[in-house]
C-alpha cells in the first residue's frame, strides 16, 4: 500500500482527508476509504510514474480532471464522479476524491466468473442492462465518451439491478486522442488506428459488455482463438481489429464456439428470443465495419425492457425462461431450457403491439403506460386477492383512476390502490393506454 492508515492529505482546495481503510488496487493505482469533515469518501491514488511515458500520462490525467471532469456536473447520479484533486505532499503523484460506492454493488467480473452472490436473476440483469445503457447514453449526450468501457467500470446490485459507473478518470471529451487500455473491448477501428475514442467506439464496447453480461463470453472468441498457439498482442489485434468475426455470424461459421472451451456461449445464446439475438448479430456483423450501424443505447434499453416483459417461470421446475413470440405459435407451450419439459405460459397483457407476461412478480412501469422508460416507481403490480389466493389481479399503483370492461361490456372503475381481476378478454384503460388480458 502506498498510503498508511491515519495519514492526512488535502485536496487542492484545502479539504483535509484522513486515510481510513485500503479498499483495493488496479493497474492505475489504489483506492482508499477516507474521512473528511465527518463524511466518508473514496480516494483514488495513482501509482508513482517512473518513466517519461508514465509522467506524460499522469499530466494528461491531471489535466482531464482539472479542466473537464471537475468543471462539469455528472450526467446522472449513478456516476461516481470526481469531486476534487488530492495533492501529494512529496509532489510525486496525486489522486482524486469521489463518492464512496455502497457495499451492495459488485463488479461485472464477478458475474462473468460466476462469483457474484446472490446470483442475479434475469429480471435483475435486464434492469441492470437498461440502467447501464441509459447511463452511457447520458454521458454521450453531454459530449463525452467513457473511452475504456470494460468489466471493471460498471457495478451492479445483484438483488435489484441498480447500477453505478466507476473509474471516471477515463472519461474525455468526445474524440480526444488517447491510448487503448482494454483491447478486448475496443472497437476494431481503434485497434487498427483508423479512429480515436468517441461515442461510436463506446457503442461497440457497450455491446461487448452486454454480451458478456448475458452470454458470459467475448463475442469474437471462438474456434479461431484456439487455432493460435499464443494469443498474444499480435493475435489480439488481428482477431479484434483487422479480421473480427462474430462467433454466431449467420453467414460465416468459421469462428463458432467449441464445446469444452466455450460452453457458456453455447448454452446461453439459445436462451434468448430472436429479437435480442438479432441486435447482437447486427452489433457484431454490420457494426464491426460500419460504426453508424451499431446498436445505440436506446435500442438496448428497449430490447432489455422487452426481454424483461417476455420472461416467465417454468411451471415444472421454476427456472426463468423467455417466451419467443416470433418463433412460438400462439397456443403452443414452449419447452424449458433447464428441465426440458413443456411449460405452461402465464396470461399476458397486450398493450398495442407490446406483450407483458403476467408472473407473480410482474410490475407495470411508465413505459407500459405511454410514458418514458423508468423503473423507479411501478405503476401497477400483479397481486393476489386478499381473501382468495386462487384469484389474481393487477393493482393500480398510479394516482390516476383506471377503468376496465368485461367481455360482456360491463364497465367498472379501478381507483388508485385497488385491483382489477385477471380474466381473459378483459379490456383496461390504464392512464393513456388500452390493454387487454389474454390467455395463450
Amino acid at each position: 500500500m502506498m498510503l498508511k492508515h491515519g495519514q492526512m492529505l488535502a485536496t487542492s482546495d484545502g479539504l483535509m482527508l484522513k486515510i481510513v481503510e485500503f479498499i483495493g488496487s488496479g493497474g492505475q493505482g489504489e483506492v482508499y476509504r477516507v474521512l473528511a469533515e465527518g463524511t466518508e469518501y473514496a480516494l483514488k491514488w495513482y501509482h508513482h510514474p517512473g518513466t517519461d511515458s508514465q509522467r506524460r500520462m499522469a499530466r494528461e490525467q491531471r489535466e482531464a480532471l482539472s479542466k473537464y471532469l471537475l468543471k462539469n456536473a455528472p450526467p446522472d447520479g449513478r456516476f461516481l464522479w470526481p469531486i476534487a484533486i488530492v495533492e501529494d505532499p512529496k509532489n510525486t503523484t496525486f489522486g482524486y476524491l469521489m463518492p464512496l460506492m455502497p457495499d451492495r454493488f459488485f463488479g461485472l467480473e464477478a458475474l462473468v466468473l460466476g462469483q457474484m452472490r446472490p446470483v442475479p436473476t434475469f429480471r435483475t440483469l435486464c434492469r441492470a442492462a437498461i440502467g447501464l445503457a441509459e447511463c452511457f447514453r447520458k454521458l454521450h449526450n453531454m459530449g463525452a465518451c467513457y473511452k475504456d468501457i470494460n468489466l471493471g467500470g460498471p457495478v451492479i446490485d445483484p438483488v435489484n439491478g441498480d447500477v453505478m459507473v466507476c473509474d471516471l478518470d477515463n472519461v474525455r471529451i468526445n474524440k480526444t486522442p488517447g491510448n487503448i487500455i482494454f483491447v478486448f473491448f475496443a472497437a476494431p477501428e481503434l485497434i487498427r488506428g483508423d479512429s480515436i475514442c468517441q461515442t461510436n467506439t463506446d457503442i461497440h464496447s457497450l455491446a461487448v459488455l452486454l454480451f458478456y453480461m448475458f452470454v458470459r463470453q467475448h463475442p469474437l472468441d471462438g474456434l479461431r482463438q484456439l487455432q493460435v498457439n499464443v494469443f498474444n498482442e499480435a493475435a489480439q489485434r488481428k482477431y479484434y481489429g483487422r479480421k473480427p468475426l462474430f462467433i454466431f455470424d449467420p453467414k460465416d461459421d468459421s469462428n463458432r464456439p467449441i464445446p469444452g472451451f466455450h460452453d457458456h456461449a453455447i448454452r446461453n445464446w439459445g436462451l434468448y428470443p430472436h429479437f435480442l439475438q438479432r441486435l447482437f448479430i447486427r452489433a457484431f456483423t454490420d457494426g464491426l465495419t460500419a460504426p453508424a450501424l451499431r446498436v445505440r443505447e436506446g435500442e438496448w434499453m428497449e430490447a432489455f425492457s422487452t426481454l424483461r416483459d417476455c420472461r416467465y417461470y417454468c411451471s415444472e421446475c421454476g427456472a426463468e425462461c423467455f417466451m419467443d413470440f416470433e418463433r412460438t405459435p400462439d397456443g403452443v407451450d414452449p419447452t424449458c431450457w433447464r428441465c426440458n419439459q413443456t411449460s405452461v405460459v402465464p396470461m399476458r397483457l397486450e398493450i398495442g403491439d407490446r406483450w407483458v407476461l403476467l408472473n407473480h412478480d410482474t410490475e407495470i412501469f411508465g413505459h407500459h403506460l405511454g410514458q418514458r422508460l423508468d423503473f423507479g416507481r411501478p405503476g401497477g403490480r400483479v397481486s393476489r386477492h386478499p381473501n382468495d389466493p386462487r384469484k389474481w389481479g393487477i393493482t393500480n399503483l398510479t394516482d390516476t383512476k383506471w377503468t376496465y370492461r368485461s367481455r360482456e361490456g360491463e364497465i367498472k372503475e379501478c381507483a388508485p390502490g385497488r385491483s382489477f381481476p385477471l380474466r381473459n378478454g378483459l379490456v383496461i384503460q390504464m392512464c393513456a393506454v388500452e390493454a387487454v388480458v389474454r390467455v395463450r
